[in-house]
């Protein structure tokens, strides 16, 4: 019964140290999951907003149809916003929504401030600043994306061997 338990426990620790690998190595795939996300809403808004002429409310929905990060949600709950035509600026309701939908720490802080930057494409008068401004948006979160998707296929499998040799040699430690 007492070596039953020592297994036991022994397989616990092994699983919990692979399993903190997994987490992380999934931490860094929703990073990029989520830029690559917002590089294609860019795309996508560019086309509603530069080219179809649609409502800013309207083309924000329409983006954030087709995703399924928290990027999705920030979009939703902005189009709310705008729609609701409350006196605030947009710059307002774009900060809130992101402060709102976009978890603490999930990104750094040169990744968020290029997210509230995004404000200032979506909400310009002249339609060939717009276009350009959402291009160079679009440029900017592409290559966050390619960045972010090099770290999560390094780091990722690092942090998923490191774990499992970690819980190896707590077992072999422990028995």
């Amino acid at each position: 019964m007492r070596l039953f338990l020592k297994v036991c426990g022994l397989f616990c620790i092994f699983a919990a140290s692979c399993m903190l690998g997994f987490e992380m190595d999934h931490r860094l795939k929703r990073r990029w999951l989520f830029f690559q996300e917002v590089t294609e809403s860019l795309q996508l808004l560019e086309k509603e907003m530069a080219w179809l002429r649609t409502p800013l409310p309207e083309a924000l929905r329409s983006a954030a149809a087709h995703g399924t990060t928290a990027f999705s949600s920030m979009l939703i709950s902005c189009a709310g916003q705008v729609a609701a035509r409350d006196r605030r600026s947009f710059d307002e309701i774009w900060r809130e929504c992101a402060a709102k939908e976009i978890p603490a720490g999930f990104l750094q802080e040169e990744e968020y401030q290029a997210l509230l930057d995004v404000e200032g494409a979506l909400c310009g008068a002249d339609l060939v600043l717009q276009r350009t401004q959402l291009q160079k948006q679009q440029q900017r979160f592409g290559d966050l994306t390619e960045r972010a998707k090099e770290e999560w296929q390094q780091k990722g499998t690092l942090c998923r061997r490191l774990s499992a040799a970690v819980g190896a040699s707590l077992v072999i430690i422990l028995l």
